[in-house]
C-alpha cells in the first residue's frame, strides 16, 4: 500500500453565503484553525468561486508493507479518519495518488447494518455481506459463528432482544470469523463483557495476524503499543512524524502538553 503527496479538499456548498456576517465568521473560524494550537479540523480557506474548502490531508505520504501494524494518532480532527476513508477508497485524493493492492476489510462500525427486527442467524448473513463475503463464505461461517458467540436458541430470536453484551458477542464474532489482506479501523474492534473476553483476545489476535497490514485510528497508547509497530502523528490533515510507536507516541504526549 502506498500514498503519495495525498490531498484531499472537501468543498462546503452550503456555507457559501455572500453575507458580510457569514464572511467574517468564515474568516475568523479560518484564522482559528490556522494557529498552530487549535486543536481541531484540517486548514480552511475559500477557492475562486468563493465555496469554503476544508483541507482535510494535505500532502500524506505513506507506504505499508506485509507485517506492518500502523496506529494512526492524533487530536479529533487531525484527519485520521479521513485518512482511513482515503485508503479504502471512500475519499478520491483531491492531489496525489493512493495505490492499494489486496483485498480490503473496513471496520468503521461493527453495529453497522444492524436491523433490530432481525434475526441473529439473518444478522450473520446481513453483516456477512457487508463485509464482502460471499454467499458461499458466510454459510461456511455460519455454524462456526452461532458456536463462537454461545447464544443458545437466542441466534434464531430478533436482535432487539438481545442484552448489549449478547448483541456485542454476535457482532464480534461475525466481524472477526474472516479477515483480509488489509484491515482498516477506526478505534479498535470491543470484545464485549469480561466472561467473554479471553475467548475474544485469542480470537481477535489470531484475526489480526492473518491480515498482511493493519491501520486502526486511535487515542489510546495501550492500543497502539499493544497491536501496532508504527505510528503516525497526524495534525491539521499533516503527517507530523511517522516511525515506532513510542517515539511516536512520545511526540503527540508533547504536542498535547505544548497546547
Amino acid at each position: 500500500m502506498r500514498l503519495d503527496h495525498v490531498t484531499v479538499d472537501i468543498p462546503v456548498f452550503d456555507a457559501g453565503s455572500r453575507s458580510f456576517r457569514k464572511s467574517f465568521f468564515v474568516n475568523k473560524i479560518s484564522k482559528l484553525v490556522s494557529r498552530s494550537e487549535a486543536n481541531v479540523g484540517g486548514s480552511m480557506q475559500r477557492d475562486q468561486k468563493g465555496v469554503i474548502v476544508i483541507r482535510a490531508l494535505d500532502s500524506v505520504s505513506l507506504t505499508l508493507n506485509d507485517g506492518d501494524r500502523l496506529a494512526l494518532i492524533g487530536h479529533n480532527g487531525a484527519g485520521k479518519t479521513s485518512l482511513l476513508r482515503v485508503i479504502c477508497g471512500i475519499y478520491e485524493p483531491t492531489a496525489g495518488t493512493a495505490v492499494i493492492r489486496g483485498r480490503l476489510m473496513p471496520l468503521f462500525n461493527m453495529m453497522e447494518a444492524l436491523a433490530p427486527d432481525a434475526k441473529g442467524s439473518e444478522m450473520i448473513r446481513v453483516r456477512g455481506a457487508l463485509l464482502g463475503l460471499s454467499e458461499a463464505e458466510i454459510e461456511s461461517k455460519v455454524e462456526e459463528i452461532t458456536e463462537f458467540c454461545q447464544l443458545g436458541d437466542y441466534i434464531d430470536m430478533p436482535v432487539r432482544t438481545y442484552s448489549t453484551g449478547m448483541l456485542v458477542r454476535l457482532m464480534f464474532a461475525i466481524t472477526t470469523a474472516t479477515t483480509a489482506d488489509i484491515l482498516v479501523m477506526d478505534e479498535f474492534i470491543g470484545a464485549g463483557d469480561a466472561a467473554f473476553f479471553e475467548r475474544a483476545k485469542a480470537r481477535m489476535e489470531r484475526f489480526v495476524e492473518k491480515a498482511s497490514v493493519l491501520v486502526v485510528a486511535t487515542h489510546s497508547p495501550d492500543t497502539a503499543r499493544q497491536w501496532c509497530n508504527k505510528g503516525v502523528l497526524m495534525q491539521h490533515g499533516r503527517m507530523l512524524e511517522i516511525g515506532p510507536v513510542e517515539p511516536v507516541l512520545a511526540a503527540y504526549d508533547r504536542l498535547a502538553h505544548s497546547h
